[in-house]
């Protein structure tokens, strides 16, 4: 499992997906958030054949409610048959917040672009636990070809599973993008946009009181 910082360059190759993850710590103005600034991420690592070993770079914000983490290796892709059309990464999250309370992951949007060719489906699914904890939450998305498009959508996660009171706990993110090829095989990608291919989420996490 693989930690820290580093930088990239930009990936050439067309049938790519990269990720740009925002994850928003606290809701302000909620009276159920902690006080600002208690909330500080205090390490990130990270493992999966989307994310090989400094293929990931993350920074916090100055406020310590935003991370930021952006892959440089995750590549579904069609142009190798089946070897390559699904890749994974899980994130750990190493979160300190002020006794008193605990949270969910409540929505995740993800902004994107997308070509497929016809019969031709592709997908991002994104699932959160909590160290410690039983179940998870889920929120997947589907595009379907023929289709080119920039995409803006927003997710509740089902089923979700909340922190518990008393201890702090890893929030594990887990991201999977897919690109399924049809019968008989075609071509397809996923990534934000045909200029800086990336591909936007952004969590909000709810906030309660114990």
């Amino acid at each position: 499992m693989q930690k820290g910082f580093r930088s990239f360059s930009p990936m050439a190759a067309m049938a790519t997906l990269l990720l740009l993850t925002i994850l928003q710590l606290a809701v302000h103005g909620s009276a159920q958030a902690p006080p600002p600034g208690t909330v500080t991420i205090d390490g990130v690592s990270y493992a999966g054949d989307g994310c090989p070993s400094g293929s990931v770079a993350y920074s916090v914000s100055d406020d310590f409610q935003a991370l930021t983490v952006m892959y440089s290796s995750y590549t579904a892709t069609t142009d190798q048959g089946l070897l390559n059309t699904r890749k994974r990464c899980t994130l750990t999250i190493k979160l300190n917040y002020p006794p008193g309370f605990f949270y969910t992951l409540g929505t995740v949007t993800v902004r994107g672009y997308t070509k497929l060719d016809a019969k031709v489906k592709g997908t991002v699914r994104v699932t959160y636990h909590v160290s410690g904890r039983v179940g998870s939450g889920a929120a997947t998305y589907n595009f379907y070809g023929p289709t080119e498009e920039n995409f803006e959508r927003t997710e509740s996660f089902a089923n979700g599973v909340s922190s518990e009171c008393g201890r702090v706990r890893d929030l594990n993110i887990v991201t999977e993008g897919r690109v399924h090829p049809g019968k008989p095989p075609k071509t397809g990608i996923i990534t934000v946009d045909s200029t800086d291919l990336k591909l936007t989420e952004i969590y909000s996490i709810k906030w309660n009181k114990c």
